[in-house]
C-alpha cells in the first residue's frame, strides 16, 4: 500500500512537471510556478507522511478547528436569504 501511494504521488508530480511546469517557465510565470510548486510539495510531504505512517507533520484538522468560527461567520455574512 505505501509503495503504490508514493508511486501515485510521484506520478502526479511528474505529470505536473511535464505538462505544466515547462509552459509556465516558457511564459515566465514564476509566481504561478512558485505557488503550484509549494502546494505540490506540501501535498507530496503530507502524502508520504500518511503513506509511511510517520505522523511527523502537524495534523491539518487542528487548523480547521481553529478557523471554523471564522469560516462560519463569513458564511453567515455572505448568506443570501430568499
Amino acid at each position: 500500500m505505501p509503495s503504490s501511494l508514493i508511486f501515485a504521488l510521484l506520478l502526479f508530480v511528474g505529470l505536473f512537471i511535464l505538462l505544466e511546469a515547462k509552459s509556465l517557465m516558457r511564459r515566465r510565470a514564476y509566481k504561478e510556478l512558485l505557488v503550484a510548486s509549494l502546494l505540490l510539495t506540501l501535498a507530496l510531504l503530507y502524502g508520504v507522511d500518511y503513506a509511511l505512517d510517520w505522523q511527523v507533520l502537524p495534523n491539518p484538522n487542528i487548523l480547521l478547528t481553529i478557523f471554523k468560527p471564522l469560516s462560519e461567520s463569513v458564511d453567515k455574512f455572505f448568506q443570501v436569504t430568499s
